[in-house]
């Protein structure tokens, strides 16, 4: 099943960083961030901090059970996203400022758009939002009434997994402690392995993506990701597309005993797709988290 980017949830972080850069690269969408510093470290002993295999496979463990949990289809929160577009001078040229209440249709994530720049949708608006949220109720009954053989896997970014095999592209260290958002985390920094064969697209990018991630102490979930790109990535000798730039930040919480989600992107992408040029900043938050109910899961109305 394919969906539309903004209908897209993401379970593990990573993905989610790289689905990121991915998208900007390849349609023109910015999904990035500018990393930054949020209180000072913990400096523990080093002699006190646990081996980057023992950190990676509890991590790895923690991925694959939360992933089969389907979390994401369990609840629902607003997710309110800003996005600026800047001209060459550095000037924001476009800014789009939209509000949406996400929710699990058929155990599928769904973002409805509500509001944008402070107004509640009306008129045409209206109506494409419905028609959109039409397609994708057809879009996942259509898959569910297919048998499980017909959902043919394809090369979706959204289909990368935190686990051994991507892990692998990187080199790993085990840097300290800090706390993110009151929880201790470790801290993991990777670059990646010189010559790792390119066999996709986005492999372009995971191939020369670098930084650090947080993984909590208690759970070994995900905390939190800073990426970038330390170098130019292009597409096709630079004919298709460049990056000269990519940051990013990506943040959990936990939102009960159990469970834990996206609340926080923010990032930033210089590049070019064909002859257009792309800067392009993405701030988005998530609150309100809670338990999806029926209610929230019923058909856009319009307005009379």
């Amino acid at each position: 099943m394919h969906l539309t980017p903004r209908h897209v949830t993401w379970r593990v972080p990573l993905r989610m960083a790289v689905w990121a850069a991915a998208v900007c690269l390849l349609i023109a969408a910015g999904e990035a961030v500018r990393a930054q510093s949020k209180g000072p470290a913990v400096r523990p002993n080093t002699a006190a901090l646990p081996t980057v295999q023992d950190v990676l496979k509890k991590a790895i463990e923690r991925a694959k059970w939360s992933d089969e949990q389907k979390f994401e289809g369990k609840y629902a929160w607003t997710r309110h996203q800003i996005t600026e577009q800047y001209d060459s001078k550095g000037n924001v040229k476009k800014r789009e400022d939209k509000v949406y209440q996400v929710f699990p249709i058929d155990g599928e994530s769904y973002s409805r758009l509500v509001r944008k720049d402070g107004k509640s949708l009306a008129g045409k608006e209206l109506r494409q939002e419905q028609d959109s949220e039409r397609k994708f109720r057809e879009t996942v009954a259509k898959k569910k009434r297919q048998p499980q053989s017909a959902h043919r896997k394809k090369d979706y970014v959204d289909d990368l997994k935190f686990d051994a095999v991507l892990i692998a592209r990187y080199q790993w260290d085990v840097t300290g402690r800090e706390a993110v958002n009151g929880r201790p985390a470790y801290i993991l920094s990777f670059q990646p392995r010189p010559n790792w064969p390119v066999k996709r697209i986005i492999d372009r990018l995971l191939n020369r993506a670098a930084g650090r991630l947080w993984v909590d102490e208690k759970d070994f979930e995900i905390a939190r990701v800073d990426l970038h790109l330390p170098e130019n990535v292009s597409a096709w000798g630079g004919i298709l597309a460049s990056v000269k730039k990519f940051v990013l930040r990506f943040e959990q919480t936990k939102v009960d005993q159990t469970t834990w989600l996206p609340s926080y992107i923010d990032g930033y992408l210089d590049g070019r797709i064909l002859i257009r040029s792309l800067r392009v900043k993405v701030l988005e938050q998530h609150s309100d988290f809670r338990r999806a109910d029926v209610a929230a899961a019923q058909p856009l109305a319009l307005k009379p």
